[in-house]
């Protein structure tokens, strides 16, 4: 039975995880760098990310965990790993469940939070952009596409259009769903808006729009789509 998608993040690559995992029933994903986390998280689309606790005090890498942390179900992984995957009492996998916020340290913890996480629902999706002097929520559902330019992005909704400072980088984190697929170079668009794929012109219409999409994600595209 496939499990879960997983991403692991370790600059060392833990293969001793990974194999673990993918024993386990697990979808692996080995992320070694910011920007492999980074794409990962948007095309592999992953459910839970597994953090190396070894990376927290590397300064490349804080910016990407605060967003990881705040989009995901997140466990991180102590720097005392243990291989060991022994299961103990069920009292003892509740325990080792609860806490969710310390590194765990065996493949007995890991594998019991992985447990517990699938048998918690999923949260609201959303984020806050600054308007004026107010902050306002937007609903990932509600965002039709995002076309980005350098350090500024445009978040298209039906109504209007917000424009932010943010780089494509930023914004595939805080975009970790599987409703979002990179469609070119500077445009993301939500699968659930769009109406129609023009196979020849290659885009999508969203909205009255077409969106264009490029020839390096066409097949990214296709692969998210159900096709009969």
């Amino acid at each position: 039975m496939v499990k879960a998608k997983l991403l692991v993040v370790d600059a060392e690559s833990n293969e001793s995880v990974h194999s673990m995992l993918a024993e386990q029933g697990y979808q692996v994903h080995l992320a070694r760098t910011p920007e492999d986390t980074v794409l990962s998280i948007l095309e592999g689309e992953p459910e839970v990310v597994i953090w190396s606790e070894g990376l927290d005090h590397l300064t490349e890498w804080q910016r990407v965990k605060t967003v990881l942390e705040s989009r995901k179900p997140f466990l991180s992984l102590s720097t005392k790993w243990s291989t060991n995957t022994k299961r103990t009492s069920p009292e003892r996998d509740v325990q080792l469940s609860l806490d969710e916020t310390t590194p765990v340290t065996s493949a007995e913890g890991l594998i019991s939070r992985l447990e517990s996480l699938a048998l918690q629902p999923a949260e609201n999706q959303h984020f806050y952009t600054k308007v004026g002097n107010k902050l306002r929520r937007i609903d990932l559902a509600d965002v039709r596409y995002i076309q980005v330019e350098g350090k500024y992005s445009a978040i298209q909704l039906e109504s209007r259009q917000y424009h932010v400072k943010a780089s494509l980088k930023d914004l595939l984190l805080i975009l970790a769903s599987k409703d979002f697929v990179r469609v070119s170079r500077n445009f993301v668009v939500n699968l659930n808006h769009i109406n129609h794929i023009d196979v020849y012109q290659s885009t999508v219409h969203i909205g009255g729009e077409d969106v264009p999409v490029s020839r390096t994600y066409k097949e990214n595209l296709m692969k998210n789509v159900r096709l009969l």
